[in-house]
């Protein structure tokens, strides 16, 4: 997973769910499976598949 995210030059924190915790807590049944949570943790978007940069823009610019 790190040789990925350093391979991809990304800038942001990438996590793992290691033991499935997570993806069992907000019902993740897909891969890729992104939520967007707002400061007060609740959940504006979810989406499922791949993302590109003018996607990730959208979801992320209400939000902050």
């Amino acid at each position: 997973m790190q040789i990925f995210v350093d391979g991809q030059e990304l800038t942001f924190p990438v996590l793992l769910d290691e033991t499935g915790a997570v993806a069992q807590t907000y019902r993740a049944r897909a891969v890729p499976y992104s939520l967007f949570i707002d400061r007060q943790g609740v959940i504006q978007t979810l989406h499922i598949g791949p993302m590109d940069e003018k996607l990730l823009e959208a979801f992320v610019g209400p939000i902050l």
